[in-house]
């Protein structure tokens, strides 16, 4: 039995945009929190008004408290 790890990247509620949910597999869970903070780092200045914190926790959870979307990584069988 082979696991994966299901990142899935959405908007919250309906999608006002019309865009799609962004969804990546991996063989773990760490690449797939690592795959979550390059897509916090790739857009942290088009969206957030602020510095990133240093530590990347929070500068995922600062990200998507501020932001219409929400995130999830699933682990799948």
């Amino acid at each position: 039995m082979n696991l994966a790890f299901i990142l899935t990247i959405r908007e919250r509620n309906d999608s006002w945009a019309g865009r799609s949910p962004v969804a990546s597999e991996h063989l773990t869970h760490a690449e797939a929190e690592a795959e979550l903070l390059d897509y916090v780092q790739h857009n942290w200045d088009a969206e957030m008004e602020t510095e990133p914190p240093d530590d990347p926790d929070d500068m995922v959870d600062e990200y998507f408290d501020a932001v219409l979307e929400v995130y999830e990584i699933l682990e799948t069988a």
